[in-house]
């Protein structure tokens, strides 16, 4: 993955005591102090009200598992980790399928079964599910473990995790109604936040269901616009945004009731948990830990109620201790 080989190279920097500049005007103490007890995940992702900020591990990652796999949404559910992000795209044939890639080459065997035909807008279903995960633990026999050896379809996904587990869907390709229907009839709106750049694929998406979406805002300026042109015809309650504008777009947001969603690594917390997992001893691991709880108590004093993070397990033990609402 190019950003893990990006992190290697920064947390080699920041070891040899180097920090990358910028910080988000106006941070102060931890503003996820609330306790959130009582809190569901899915009570939390439709209610600004609550105190409680939301982990989403980015491709499922939260261990060891292969990314975007059924295997890695149930390692981040059994790490108490409360929301995932996966990226569905439609099969030839019209099923909702979970790839990161337009492509299946870089995380499959997909060039080995159907060379020259590797888009996943190319492959019928019965043809992806043939796909095998590159892991070398599914060596010979990958039917012995479907849930880590083939990419999952998203209905697999939505009935072979808890409901409790929060699904951070990154609209790639395909129909947004067709991908509406189905989490409807799945009865799965809830536990899902639709997250997309177009607001036309917002649009058609809220058309079919009640569900959270969440649009792209690339600049301060566009925050604003985007919650008076379409914070109505939406019900927008999140905006996705980059730590660089926290504090203007916060500024914004907050009057409207619209909480912020940013990627925690923009913001070098997960290039910090990895320097520590670096780290020579117990004593300079601690120290680079904590540098990361300093950006993301920043973060969070600045507004973000959203992260999406590589270290999404860490995050989510220093963030509930006791558990999601506990």
């Amino acid at each position: 993955m190019k950003r893990r080989a990006g992190l290697l190279i920064v947390a080699v920097f920041l070891l040899a005591g180097c920090s990358p500049a910028g910080s988000p005007a106006d941070a102060g103490g931890d503003a996820s102090d609330g306790n959130g007890a009582g809190w569901t995940t899915s009570r939390c992702l439709a209610d600004a009200s609550c105190p409680l900020p939301l982990v989403s591990a980015h491709r499922g990652l939260c261990g060891d598992e292969p990314e975007n796999t059924l295997a890695a949404f149930l390692e981040c559910q059994q790490l108490g980790v409360p929301m995932v992000e996966l990226d569905p795209r439609q099969t030839a044939d019209g099923y909702w399928v979970i790839m990161h890639d337009s492509d299946v080459t870089r995380t499959t065997n997909g060039e080995e079964l159907f060379p020259g035909r590797v888009r996943v807008d190319e492959l019928t279903l019965a043809e992806f599910q043939q796909l095998v995960i590159d892991d070398e633990r599914c060596g010979d026999d990958p039917d012995a473990d479907p849930a880590r050896c083939h990419p999952p379809t998203l209905a697999a996904v939505i009935e072979g995790t808890s409901p409790q587990l929060l699904i951070d869907l990154d609209f790639k390709a395909g129909d947004p109604a067709s991908v509406a229907t189905l989490i409807e009839e799945a009865g799965a709106s809830g536990r899902i936040l639709f997250f997309d750049a177009d607001i036309a694929a917002l649009r058609s998406y809220h058309d079919i269901t009640a569900g959270v979406v969440m649009p792209r805002a690339h600049d301060a300026g566009e925050v604003q616009q985007i919650i008076t042109d379409h914070g109505g015809e939406l019900a927008l309650s999140w905006l996705h945004i980059d730590p660089a504008y926290l504090a203007e777009a916060q500024a914004a947001a907050a009057p409207a009731g619209v909480r912020l969603y940013l990627n925690a690594w923009s913001y070098n917390v997960d290039t910090w948990l990895y320097a520590a997992e670096l780290a020579g001893d117990e004593q300079q691991r601690a120290e680079l830990e904590q540098k990361a709880w300093d950006l993301l108590d920043e973060l969070l004093a600045g507004g973000a109620r959203g992260l999406g993070t590589d270290r999404a397990a860490q995050l989510s033990a220093h963030l509930y201790p006791d558990g999601f609402g506990n």
